[in-house]
């Protein structure tokens, strides 16, 4: 993936995630939000972006008691002033 479409495939994880608030996303529907905006996402890539956007703290994994298992991320107070910045949200 060239750096250009990398920037818009974090662009459009964190547009997705600020859309969902508080509640966060499972990688499953973030999955299909980057298929509608034209990305062929593998597991590997979309865990590794999330990874990349929780490691700048721009996003964030949710804990959960009830089966942890299954993952859920949400947008940072920083994702979303970014996010304000670029015009996503």
């Amino acid at each position: 993936m060239t750096p250009s479409l990398r920037e818009l495939f974090r662009h459009n994880l964190l547009s997705q995630l600020a859309a969902a608030g508080a509640v966060g996303m499972k990688p499953a529907a973030l999955k299909l939000g980057l298929k509608a905006g034209g990305f062929d996402p593998v597991d590997q890539s979309l865990d590794d972006e999330l990874q990349y956007l929780a490691d700048k703290g721009l996003a964030a994994p949710m804990d959960k008691t009830i089966s942890p298992e299954l993952k859920r991320w949400r947008i940072t107070a920083e994702g979303r002033d970014y996010a304000a910045q670029e015009g996503l949200s």
